[in-house]
C-alpha cells in the first residue's frame, strides 16, 4: 500500500506536466491620451523579461506612449521593472 505523501506526489507532478508552460509577463504603457487597448504588445503575455523589454522598446515607437513598465502574470500583479526610451 502507498502512502497518502507518494500519491499526493505523483497526483501533482501529472497535474503539473499537463498544464500548458505560462508565460510571466505582462506590458504596461502609460499613455499621453486615450487607453491601451490599442496597443498590441499590451495583450501579449512574454515568456522573458527580455521579450518584454523589445516589446517596449517597439511600443516607443507610439507617440502616445509616455512610460512603460513591466509586470508578472499573476493575480495581483506584482511590478518587475521600468523600461526607458
Amino acid at each position: 500500500m502507498m502512502s497518502a505523501a507518494v500519491v499526493d506526489q505523483a497526483s501533482e507532478a501529472r497535474l503539473e506536466s499537463e498544464q500548458p508552460a505560462r508565460k510571466p509577463f505582462r506590458v504596461r504603457p502609460i499613455m499621453r491620451q486615450g487607453t491601451a487597448s490599442s496597443i498590441p504588445e499590451t495583450w501579449i503575455r512574454f515568456a522573458s523579461v527580455d521579450e518584454a523589454r523589445a516589446a517596449i522598446k517597439h511600443m516607443y515607437h507610439d507617440d502616445r506612449v509616455l512610460r512603460a513598465f513591466i509586470v508578472s502574470d499573476e493575480v495581483p500583479a506584482q511590478f518587475v521593472e521600468w523600461v526607458e526610451r
